[in-house]
């Protein structure tokens, strides 16, 4: 099992089922964290590390900004219409300043190679891996700041304290039944019969981590298909 410690300034998970307002989820849906993972290792093929879990501590809960623009409804070439009937407000939901822990078990893959092993070394030797672009937390354009495997979970409390003294520890986000966040763990891009849910609780007490978490604590990755 390994720790790794992520930082995305900003974010947008549009909810599946959003329309005119593009309300993004509170936070990053697992299934997309599994794929910032193949994308940082240059996996192209889904399902090869199903199987894999994943477990998530935050820092604190994002906040959640929105932004009002000008939609076109109009290509370019009907100016009648679009300059009375084109315009509209379009407003988008943005998640900012997210910043969590990303437990790795591979325990049950079932691949000869886990992505434990393929993340360790696409952050320590990246020279040797063959992918494309940066690495993003769901849109291309939602780039992360920083990704890093965590040696020591005490010195990173203490590195946090020292540069915010409100930081009191991490906060989890626990599947649960009965939980209030609902967040996508694969998504059928076709349509919608594979996609796979997921309830989560988020904890609003913080705590000093200090070691693995519990097994109730992991999200199963796996392909239904």
């Amino acid at each position: 099992m390994i720790a790794l410690h992520v930082e995305v300034p900003y974010a947008s998970f549009r909810k599946s089922y959003a329309r005119s307002l593009a309300e993004t989820y509170p936070f990053p849906p697992p299934a997309t964290v599994y794929g910032m993972l193949l994308s940082l290792v240059g996996e192209y093929f889904r399902a090869r590390h199903a199987g894999v879990q994943l477990a998530f501590a935050y820092a604190c809960q994002p906040k959640i900004a929105t932004t009002l623009r000008k939609l076109s409804r109009y290509k370019y070439g009907v100016a009648s219409k679009q300059s009375k009937l084109g315009n509209a407000p379009d407003f988008i939901e943005t998640l900012c300043g997210i910043e969590f822990l990303c437990w790795i078990d591979s325990s049950k893959e079932e691949g000869n190679i886990s992505l434990e092993s393929r993340v360790i070394e696409a952050i320590d030797t990246p020279e040797r891996i063959e992918r494309t672009g940066v690495v993003s937390l769901g849109l291309s354009d939602d780039a992360v700041n920083d990704i890093s495997l965590i040696g020591d979970l005490l010195k990173l409390n203490q590195q946090y304290k020292q540069h915010n003294e409100d930081f009191s520890g991490w906060h989890w986000l626990i599947p649960q039944e009965n939980g209030q966040i609902e967040l996508p763990v694969w998504v059928d891009h076709v349509g919608s019969l594979h996609t796979r849910w997921q309830r989560y609780q988020f904890d609003h007490s913080p705590s000093m981590i200090d070691g693995e978490p519990e097994a109730s604590k992991f999200t199963l990755i796996a392909d239904p298909r």
